[in-house]
């Protein structure tokens, strides 16, 4: 009867895949993003288990949050859905490192199934 045993090589080259793939998670951790769309119409903060929108009346300035959030990590970025005032938030940031209002975006849908595509301009905070 013969055993197999593994050797030190594959000990080692599995550690290392288990890291790398740690750290591909570890990057779309969600540390402080303030962000924005083009011309200020919404503005949010995402924090670890929250966000803050900063809702305008007038001349003042408020805050909603947001603790109730799906969170689906990504490759090296996040999306982030929730629901406000009956209307389907989406946040989706691709790169966390790499902010692009190319492919970082807020999709608002409303119960009838409209929806809103705003880039976002967002950064570390």
């Amino acid at each position: 009867m013969r055993t197999r045993t593994l050797s030190l090589t594959s000990i080692l080259g599995f550690l290392g895949l288990v890291l790398l793939v740690h750290s591909f998670n570890s990057h779309a951790a969600v540390k402080g993003i303030s962000c924005s769309t083009t011309f200020s119409e919404k503005e949010f903060t995402i924090s670890e288990g929250k966000i803050d929108f900063v809702k305008k009346y007038d001349q003042d300035r408020g805050i909603a949050s947001v603790k109730k959030v799906v969170t689906h990590k990504k490759h090296m970025g996040f999306t982030k859905t929730m629901y406000i005032d009956g209307l389907k938030h989406k946040i989706n940031i691709k790169d966390v490192n790499d902010f692009s209002e190319a492919n970082d975006y807020l999709s608002i849908t409303s119960p009838k199934g409209h929806e809103m595509t705003y880039p976002l301009n967002c950064h570390q905070a």
